[in-house]
């Protein structure tokens, strides 16, 4: 294996833990409600074994995030966990069953261009 490649790899991974982590909190909290009290949400928080799984996997992601800055620089790194937000919209679509606008999905396109111009070849 390259250290290329697996550099992508670990970022692929933080990314993919981040966006994890993500859907386990929504789907621990689950939607807001305008009458939602404090004690009711910190409740949710604290008993929600969804929650605890997402910490859980944030934990991961950080080991991999630093196992990544270590091989590749933090101008690169950065703009490559901006993926984090293609993967959660994919995911809010797909598992949480949103709806995403024509607009947002134009805005994803333009991370995803970004993000590409940005790391190019330069990840090792």
């Amino acid at each position: 294996m390259t250290a290329t490649f697996a550099t992508l790899l670990l970022l692929l991974g933080s990314v993919a833990c981040d966006v994890t982590g993500q859907v386990c909190f929504k789907l621990g909290i689950g939607h807001a409600s305008d009458d939602a009290a404090a004690p009711s949400l910190l409740r949710k928080v604290l008993h929600s074994p969804w929650v605890a799984l997402g910490i859980a996997v944030y934990a991961v992601e950080f080991v991999l995030w630093f196992a990544a800055l270590s091989r590749t620089q933090l101008s690169i790194a950065f703009p490559f966990a901006a993926l984090g937000y293609v993967g959660v919209a994919l995911a809010s679509r797909f598992i949480l069953n949103e709806r995403i606008s024509l607009r947002r999905w134009a805005g994803i396109g333009t991370i995803v261009v970004g993000v590409v111009l940005v790391t190019g070849q330069q990840l090792g």
